[in-house]
């Protein structure tokens, strides 16, 4: 008796990594819909998008073949686009509160 295992994508693709690069790819676009009311803004949530995005790719094996990453490296760079996609959430949601405060205290004093 003989058994054979074979793969039929060659490629992990998990759930969270595919969502993680459409919903990447939704901000990027979101991002570029933004910029003519604001370029700075609109380039904020496009680079929170593209490395939400990279951080999907990184997580899989092809791009592990593709860049000659191992594991422990495609983990790294997955995690550490994760964490820049958080930062630049955090601090996007911190400048824009700031300066909406601002223009509240402004506006109310006249």
């Amino acid at each position: 008796m003989t058994t054979s295992t074979t793969s039929a994508s060659g490629g992990s693709f998990g759930v969270v990594t595919i969502l993680a690069v459409l919903l990447g790819a939704a901000i990027v676009g979101y991002g570029l819909l933004l910029a003519p009311q604001s370029l700075i803004g609109g380039a904020w949530i496009a680079a929170v998008g593209l490395s939400l995005l990279l951080s999907g790719m990184f997580a899989t094996e092809w791009a592990g073949d593709r860049f000659g990453l191992s594991a422990v490296d495609r983990r790294r760079l997955s995690l550490a686009f994760a964490g820049l996609a958080a930062f630049l959430l955090v601090a996007f949601v911190v400048v824009n509160f700031a300066s909406f405060e601002s223009a509240e205290i402004e506006g109310g004093t006249r």
